[in-house]
């Protein structure tokens, strides 16, 4: 197993949830429900990090989940977390 957790933002707009990664901004995603947009998220996320690790590149450095909700208070942040040997 090789679990990850970063961090991502959920923001409703235009009746779905749009997802953001702030450590992989190439991450994005979303979803018509909370529960769509972080199944996506996820999906999301194992795959851009299985795409840099394939190409020897360093998975970036995870933010602070605190940090980001003070630099965000009126957003919805969670952390997503994958295991990337499932993807």
């Amino acid at each position: 197993m090789e679990i990850v957790s970063y961090p991502a933002i959920f923001t409703p707009k235009d009746n779905e949830i749009q997802v953001d990664f702030p450590d992989l901004p190439e991450a994005f995603t979303q979803g018509k429900t909370m529960d769509e947009a972080m199944d996506f998220a996820k999906l999301g996320l194992a795959i851009t990090l299985n795409d840099k690790l394939g190409h020897f590149e360093d998975a970036p450095t995870v933010s602070s989940l605190e940090a980001l909700k003070q630099h965000h208070p009126d957003q919805i942040i969670k952390m997503v977390t994958v295991d990337l040997e499932q993807y």
